[in-house]
């Protein structure tokens, strides 16, 4: 399989994921996602924000755009529009990364922040986002249980999702 193949797949994955992920969450009671649950982040708001977060700046640093003054606020009170640009971005990752040829998927970026400080090539930034992405799905799944959400949950596993595409 190529590159190209592989990493537009893997992109189309976290964009169904997270959309799997945003429509359950959207049946859900607002209250719910700002409960207090342990875990990385203290309720399935603020791990949506990580997410939302997390993905906004590996679009910006793998298209390589300038991400100095990246914002990593924590925002209060708006988990509808975290929802919702949860999916814009993830759309964006879809589109903008099946853009890249194999050449430039396997192009070498130098990531120089003060949290991390390497050299890997573009689609292995792909896969750690995705990766990323997937285990705080995971996170979000337990947190609900954790706080007596049972209803409706969502499987984002990416085997489930390759065997619905080779059925539709």
């Amino acid at each position: 399989m190529s590159l190209v193949k592989f990493t537009n797949n893997y992109t189309r994955f976290n964009s169904w994921a997270n959309i799997e992920i945003i429509q359950w969450l959207q049946q859900v009671d607002t209250v719910l996602l700002y409960q207090e649950t342990p875990s990385s982040f203290k309720s399935l708001d603020f791990t949506l924000q990580h997410i939302l977060r997390a993905q906004k700046f590996w679009l910006a640093f793998i298209t390589e755009k300038d991400t100095t003054n990246f914002n990593w606020s924590v925002r209060h009170n708006e988990v509808e529009n975290i929802l919702r640009e949860l999916g814009e971005v993830s759309i964006q990752i879809q589109e903008q990364f099946a853009a890249f040829t194999d050449a430039q998927l396997n192009d070498m970026l130098e990531l120089n922040a003060e949290w991390m400080q390497n050299s890997l090539s573009r689609y292995e930034y792909i896969v750690h986002v995705v990766n990323h992405s997937s285990f705080h799905r995971g996170q979000l799944i337990t947190m609900a249980h954790t706080i007596g959400i049972t209803e409706g949950i969502v499987n984002t596993d990416y085997n489930y999702f390759n065997t619905l595409n080779q059925k539709g």
